[in-house]
Formats: structure tokens, C-alpha cells, sequence
């Protein structure tokens, strides 16, 4: 008579061994997927910060090539003679304590097909910083109408920091840098260049500089 033939399984400490294993694989998958997300994320937000920062360079660049010497009225009618202003030599820089008047002029361009639109093609603009933010306004008339409406648009957002600063010039072969425009002692109508500073945890600290060809009055 034949003996029946052993049957053999795996023991228990075998079973927890494979189970260890492929835990252990299993962990390793995981965190290489999360890894994978985690980059995606990372490279979209650095994209998106890559495509805010040029835009904001090339909205500001068009804007400055295509500044005109045009006069403005103020709130009251009164003519206001300087047409490019920087910084807190602006009147109303010191009227609103919520924002920071960076840049104000205006510029052409402004493009009106057919001329449709009841308005010009010259266009108010201003820089302003508010609640750490880069914000572009614009208005639809070139005076300074009480309640006029205004459009704005945030170019960039979440900063620790923005400035500019405005060139005279050359001082004993160094550039002659001011924080407000009409400096004091200049008779030119606008500044030689812009510098543009902003900061956050981001960016670090960027300057933008930004020439400014020569406008005839």
C-alpha cells in the first residue's frame, strides 16, 4: 500500500515575511506616485509664476514705449502741467493711505477699432501697490472726473515688497537713482529708466529695469 504523498504549505513565518515584503513595495509605489503629484504641482505653480512675472514685465514695458506728453485735468478742472508722475511726488499719493502710487502717465495706443467707442485712444494709467499686490488702473477719461470708474487688474499678488526707483542720470560716473519723479533739481520730463523691486517668499527679491526712450514735448 502506498503511502499518500506530504503536502507542504508555507508557515507562518514565511506568510509574514511576504507580507512585510509587499508592504514594503507597496509603501515604496505610493510615495513615488506622491512624489510624482507633488513635482506636477510644483513645476504648474513655478510655470504660472514664470508666465505672471513676463507678463507683468511686457504689460509695463508696453505701457512706457508708448507713454505721450499729454497733460491732465485734475478732480477740480485744474490742469496739472507734469504728465509723467512717480512715487510720492504725485498730489495724490498722500490722499489714500490703503495704496502706494508707483507710476502714473498716460499712453496711446489704446486701440478702438472704427473708433466705435466714444473715447480716445490715449488711456490714464497707473501702478499702484495695495495689500501686496502689483495692480495696474486705468480710467476711461483722460481727466480726473469725480466718480469716475475705473478698471483694474492685479498683476501680481502675495508680496512682501515693491518699489521703484527712477534714474536722473550719472553722479561722479555712478547712476543717479531717486525715489520719486519729477526728482528734485531735474528739469527732464521723465526719468532715463524705471526700476522695478519686488519681493516674496517665491521670487526672493527680483529688479526689473525698464528704459525709456527719449519723448518729445
Amino acid at each position: 500500500m502506498n503511502n499518500p504523498v506530504s503536502q507542504k504549505g508555507f508557515t507562518l513565518a514565511e506568510l509574514m515575511i511576504a507580507l512585510l515584503v509587499f508592504a514594503f513595495v507597496a509603501s515604496i509605489g505610493v510615495y513615488t506616485l506622491r512624489l510624482g503629484a507633488e513635482a506636477r504641482e510644483q513645476l504648474e505653480e513655478t510655470e504660472k509664476n514664470v508666465r505672471d512675472l513676463e507678463l507683468m514685465r511686457v504689460v509695463l514695458k508696453n505701457d512706457l514705449l508708448q507713454m505721450t506728453p499729454r497733460p491732465v485735468r485734475d478732480e477740480f478742472g485744474e490742469r496739472v502741467d507734469q504728465w509723467f508722475f512717480g512715487g510720492d511726488a504725485h498730489p495724490i499719493s498722500r490722499t489714500n493711505s490703503e495704496e502706494t502710487l508707483l507710476i502714473s502717465f498716460v499712453r496711446g495706443g489704446w486701440i478702438n477699432p472704427e473708433a466705435k467707442e466714444p473715447r480716445s485712444s490715449l488711456q490714464y494709467v497707473e501702478y499702484i501697490a495695495r495689500e501686496k499686490q502689483l495692480v495696474r488702473r486705468v480710467r476711461p477719461f483722460l481727466d480726473a472726473a469725480r466718480n469716475q470708474p475705473t478698471a483694474e487688474r492685479i498683476l501680481l499678488d502675495d508680496l512682501s515688497e515693491v518699489g521703484m526707483e527712477f534714474l536722473r542720470g550719472e553722479l561722479r560716473g555712478r547712476l543717479d537713482w531717486d525715489d520719486a519723479w519729477p526728482a528734485s533739481g531735474s528739469t527732464a520730463p521723465v526719468p532715463q529708466a524705471i526700476a522695478l523691486t519686488i519681493a516674496n517668499q517665491r521670487y526672493g527679491q527680483l529688479r526689473f529695469l525698464f528704459l525709456i526712450n527719449e519723448v518729445s514735448v
